[in-house]
């Protein structure tokens, strides 16, 4: 009777371990898919009440790499100028990209007014401006559930040499 038990277990060992290893094999197949914003909408009228957040809806072009279809779950972020995060926020409805293709995604994003200005009183004065952008992507995938995909994205510039190539006359 032991030794049954023992078969047994050793039966069921493969089926428990099988969607621990579909997440490497899902991670060794899966391509970034590269976004590129096309648009940015205001929704929200900032004049009505100047310290509430300030609602925009952005157009992301999505570029899937992969020949199936990806389904995304979530969406979170963050943005942060210099030391002051200026915006963050989460997209919960499912968003689903087509295989290998470009898909126009409307995505909300909104903006802490407050900090927003902090943020750019600070980066004018000391003449560079910092950047992040950083979040996390839950993708659908089959038998292992939602994958956490994280992104970060950061740079920096002079704002008044950017003025200055637009031609605005700064000294």
């Amino acid at each position: 009777m032991r030794k049954a038990k023992r078969i047994y277990l050793l039966l069921l060992l493969p089926l428990a371990l099988f969607p621990l290893s579909c997440r490497g094999l899902i991670k060794e197949a899966f391509k970034t898919p590269k976004v590129r914003l096309i648009d940015v909408a205001l929704t929200s009228n900032p004049l009505h009440d100047p310290r509430k957040p300030w609602d925009f809806t952005l157009s992301l072009e999505v570029d899937n790499p992969n020949d199936y279809p990806l389904e995304v779950a979530y969406v979170a972020y963050s943005a942060i100028i210099g030391r002051e995060t200026v915006a963050q926020g989460e997209h919960r409805e499912e968003i689903r990209l087509g295989a290998a293709g470009l898909t126009v995604v409307k995505v909300p994003f909104s903006i802490l007014p407050a900090s927003f200005v902090n943020a750019c009183r600070d980066s004018l004065l000391g003449r560079k401006v910092t950047y992040e952008f950083n979040g996390s992507v839950g993708m659908r995938a089959p038998m292992v559930g939602v994958v956490r995909i994280p992104f970060s994205k950061t740079g920096g510039f002079d704002p008044v040499e950017l003025l200055r190539r637009k031609g605005f006359g700064i000294n």
